[in-house]
């Protein structure tokens, strides 16, 4: 059977029983019944001493469940949990959530006890997720198994984005913070402890999803290195693909052997794994939300020569001391506009502004100025990628702006990344950026560094010898 035909019955369930469903809000039992309930139509909680919860008829005994059951989502205690788990392989049930804690992270009993788990896996055919997972959200469906606040709301959109997850805190506090600017999300899978699927299994599922152009992984250990790392290699030539690899120290591979009960391996090895098989890394929660949002929402740029558009000369400098400083990731130039796009500029521009690049428009100009200027830049065929400041204070701009230049933006291949500042309105006008469809951030270094994932995905396709997409 295929990943694709053992994992149906997780992100497209029929039928869902919730093992330890509680009638007390607060409860991981309660959280979890009343979100699906919402996104599934055939809802079977199990509680031993309940006949009723949330209007739903409650089943005493994993046995008394109808036939047929695609998911189960187990929260009981650990012990317990394992015993849940057999009776549900036994009853047919397709595939287990673990949401309980209280396994390997714990030390040696722990460890026995996911043994256990793998044994019932091995005999029964049972797929697992977990344990100590928070499960599935699809923003597009609405299912959910997650009991901690992630940004639903904000997320429910949907997106290109699969992020994989060994650590659900990291993965929900990140993208909780990511979505208030805009996140296109296709799925979250929270790993777990992987007694059985792996961040390999869902590299190969989500490679095939039509619907996922961008996988995003949060990992402390990789289970089956080689074999992960020679599909990704195929996978990168179409998906980008962005980790956040923890535990680079001594102190943090320690760290991970304490949280998860497995060892990490040696960082050097990790990083030249990852440039050799076509995998771009992150370093911290922010960079890969920002990467996987830059990879998956715009063009790959030819080169690495970008424009910068500014209102502010301050914000220019310092937008080309960050293009211009060497970075171990991959190199930046300042594009050389040809003399018909100087001319241009000249024209399009008020007489004191400052018309090579980093093009300063000043604080006088209006919308129009920056929307020609941006179409100037964007015909420039010595110009791969623009970065476009943007500034709403200026007494000439109006709240059209954003349209105007993504409109614009729109109209090109290249790629346009924008950042935008307007105090406590910042995230406001770099949502509704991100609803037309445009990628932009409150600082000139996140943007900076946005644009170098693009330049480094596009050395990538060049290596494996891909066209541009």
């Amino acid at each position: 059977m295929s990943i694709q035909e053992d994992l149906k019955p997780l992100f497209y369930p029929e039928t869902v029983a919730v093992i330890g469903a509680s009638n007390t809000p607060g409860k991981i039992g309660h959280i979890i019944l009343k979100v699906l309930k919402s996104s599934v139509k055939k809802l079977y909680p199990v509680n031993p001493r309940e006949n009723e919860i949330l209007g739903l008829k409650v089943y005493n005994r994993i046995e008394d469940l109808p036939e047929n059951i695609s998911m189960a989502v187990i929260t009981i205690s650990a012990v317990h949990a394992v015993e849940a788990v057999r009776s549900c392989a036994q009853k047919g049930v397709k595939i287990a959530v673990i949401v309980s804690g209280g396994f390997g992270e714990t030390g040696e009993k722990g460890l026995l006890l996911e043994d256990e788990l793998r044994t019932i896996h091995k005999e029964y055919g049972i797929r697992l997720m977990g344990p100590n997972s928070l499960g599935i959200f699809l923003p597009e469906t609405g299912l959910d198994t997650i009991f901690v606040e992630h940004g639903d709301k904000a997320l429910s959109g949907g997106g290109g984005i699969a992020f994989i997850t060994q650590s659900g805190s990291v993965g929900t506090e990140a993208l909780g913070i990511a979505s208030n600017t805009g996140y296109g999300m296709r799925a979250f899978i929270g790993l777990g402890n992987k007694v059985d699927l792996t961040e390999t299994d869902f590299l190969e599922y989500f490679s095939r999803d039509n619907d996922t152009n961008c996988l995003a992984f949060y990992s402390e250990s990789i289970d089956d290195g080689k074999i992960f790392l020679e599909n990704a290699r195929e996978v990168s030539k179409k998906k980008a693909i962005i980790i956040l690899k923890a535990g680079r120290t001594e102190a943090g591979q320690s760290a991970v052997s304490s949280h998860t009960g497995k060892l990490a391996g040696s960082d050097n090895v990790v990083n030249g794994a990852f440039r050799q098989y076509g995998i771009q890394r992150a370093f911290d929660e922010e960079e890969i939300c920002d990467a996987s949002k830059t990879l998956s929402m715009l063009p790959v740029p030819r080169s690495n020569r970008v424009a910068v558009i500014t209102a502010a000369g301050g914000y220019g400098v310092m937008c080309t001391d960050y293009i211009e400083q060497k970075d171990a990731r991959i190199k930046l130039h300042l594009a050389d506009f040809s003399d018909e796009t100087n001319k241009r500029l000249k024209n399009i521009n008020l007489p004191f502004a400052s018309i090579h690049n980093p093009v300063d428009i000043t604080a006088s100009a209006g919308d129009d100025i920056y929307v020609e200027t941006l179409d100037a830049v964007l015909k420039d065929e010595g110009v791969d990628l623009v970065i476009c400041l943007t500034f709403f204070t200026p007494p000439a701009i109006t709240k059209d702006l954003v349209k105007k230049i993504s409109d614009k933006a729109l109209e090109y291949e290249k790629p346009v990344i924008t950042f935008a500042q307007y105090g406590p309105f910042t995230n406001k006008y770099l949502k509704e950026f991100y609803d037309r469809g445009m990628v932009g951030f409150s600082s000139v270094y996140r943007t900076v560094r946005a644009a170098r994932f693009l330049v480094e995905r596009n050395h990538i396709l060049n290596i494996f010898g891909e066209e541009n997409e």
